[in-house]
C-alpha cells in the first residue's frame, strides 16, 4: 500500500508553487509547476501531466518529460484514454496495467504499453460546476496507485483548479493590455508617417493616408510595415 502525502505535503508543495507564480503568472508556467509537484507528491509517479481541455482539445498542457507529454498526446489523437475519461465523466479514473486489456481504451493501453507505461491515475480538474482539465500520474510499474493516491491527488486537483482560475483569469487582462499597446504603437506609427508626408510633399493628412494606402497595395504589405518602413529609427511615442 502507498504511503499517502499528508494535508502538510499537498499545503508544502501548493504554497511552493503559488510562491514561485507570484513572479510569472501564466497558465503556461502554471500547468508546467503543477505537473512537476503533483509527479513529486504522488508516491511511485515517475511522470505526471496537467491539462486544461476544452471540447475534447487541449487549451494548455504541462508534462514533467517526453514519454508523459507522448503519453498524453495518444490520448487525443485516439481519442480515448485516462485523462479524457477523467475531464469527461468528472471523476477520478485509473489504470493498473496497461499490458492487461483494457476494454476502456484498449488503443492507447497497447500504445502506452510500448512506451513502458503501465499504470496511470487520472482526477479531474474542477473549477466551480465546470470540468476544465484533468490531472494525472503515470509509473513505469504495474498497481503502482490506489486509493490512497486517488485521494490525495484530488485533493490536490481541488486546489491546482482554484489556481489555474486565478491564473487564466490575471493572464487574460495581460495579453489584452500587450495586445493593446501594440495597437496604439502602430496608430502612432502611422500617423508619424503621415506627418513625414505631409512635411515632404506639403498635402494634407487625408492625402497622406491615401498615399500610405497606395504604396501598401502596391507592395502588398500592410499600412503599418509602410508606415515603419517611413518611420525607421524614429522612437514611436
Amino acid at each position: 500500500m502507498n504511503s499517502e502525502p499528508t494535508l502538510n505535503d499537498l499545503a508544502v508543495a501548493f504554497g511552493r508553487i503559488r510562491g514561485l507564480l507570484l513572479t510569472e503568472e501564466t497558465v503556461q508556467h502554471a500547468v508546467d509547476l503543477l505537473a512537476e509537484a503533483a509527479r513529486d507528491l504522488i508516491p511511485g509517479a515517475t511522470g505526471a501531466g496537467v491539462s486544461l481541455i476544452r471540447h475534447r482539445r487541449r487549451t494548455s498542457s504541462g508534462a514533467t518529460d517526453q514519454s508523459v507529454l507522448r503519453a498524453d498526446e495518444l490520448q487525443y489523437e485516439l481519442s480515448e484514454g485516462p485523462c479524457l475519461t477523467a475531464w469527461a465523466t468528472s471523476t477520478p479514473t485509473r489504470t493498473d496495467d496497461t499490458t492487461t486489456p483494457d476494454q476502456r481504451w484498449p488503443r492507447w493501453a497497447a500504445a502506452a504499453a510500448g512506451m513502458s507505461v503501465r499504470s496511470c491515475q487520472s482526477v479531474p480538474l474542477i473549477q466551480g460546476q465546470t470540468t476544465i482539465g484533468a490531472m494525472k500520474v503515470y509509473s513505469t510499474r504495474a498497481h503502482t496507485f490506489d486509493e490512497a493516491t486517488e485521494r490525495a491527488l484530488t485533493r490536490f486537483a481541488a486546489s491546482a483548479a482554484a489556481l489555474l482560475g486565478h491564473v487564466q483569469t490575471t493572464d487574460t487582462p495581460a495579453r489584452i493590455q500587450s495586445e493593446l499597446s501594440t495597437a496604439l504603437q502602430t496608430r502612432d506609427r502611422i500617423g508619424m508617417a503621415k506627418g513625414i508626408l505631409m512635411a515632404q510633399r506639403g498635402i494634407s493628412e487625408r492625402d497622406a493616408l491615401r498615399e500610405l494606402v497606395a504604396r501598401a497595395q502596391e507592395s502588398r504589405r500592410t499600412v503599418a510595415e509602410v508606415a515603419l518602413d517611413l518611420t525607421a529609427g524614429t522612437p514611436a511615442s
